[in-house]
């Protein structure tokens, strides 16, 4: 698979400044910040899975830009492919907006710390099966198997910090 450009890592990358910065608030030390940064983590991780959603709603909207020659022609309307698309656009939004409500209703984060973490993971394999039937540049992939990769990691870490009780110091 070829690397995205420059600019799509570096953004890429940009984007896990928040997950980073929580996920260290939320497990280094107990104080009653620790609880708003582990909202804030839960929050940014809804809005991403949301966002990986449009990325697709897109992809199933639109005919492909001359960049993404050489894909598979995107299913129409009328094409069976075309609802598991629409879906894959969907889905991801909806697991982040039970997540949220999760949160909000629920005294345990852990509950909601583990359904971004399966969206995550979801939404990575369903790209993944996207990819192998050319509906999903391999640039975008790539990035997107990166970066899930250090946000699955990063909220796994948090729930095993926050149902363990311990804390990273440094």
């Amino acid at each position: 698979m070829r690397a995205p450009s420059p600019l799509a890592l570096l953004l890429g990358l940009l984007g896990l400044l928040p997950f980073l910065i929580t996920a260290y608030l939320a497990s280094a030390w107990q104080s009653p910040a620790d609880g708003r940064a582990l909202t804030a983590l839960i929050t940014y991780g809804a809005v991403i899975l949301a966002f990986l959603g449009g990325v697709h709603w897109g992809f199933a909207l639109v005919e492909p830009p001359a960049s993404l020659a050489g894909l598979a022609p995107l299913p129409t309307s009328r094409d069976p492919a075309h609802k598991p698309r629409l879906l894959l656009g969907v889905l991801p939004a909806l697991l982040g907006w039970v997540t949220l409500l999760v949160d909000l209703l629920l005294p345990s984060p852990a509950i909601a710390l583990c359904i971004l973490i399966a969206g995550f993971l979801a939404t990575n394999v369903a790209e993944h099966d996207g990819y192998r039937r050319g509906w999903v540049p391999a640039r975008y992939l790539w990035l997107r198997w990166i970066l899930t990769v250090i946000v699955v990691a990063l909220l796994v870490t948090t729930l095993v910090l926050r149902l363990s009780g311990g804390r990273i110091i440094f």
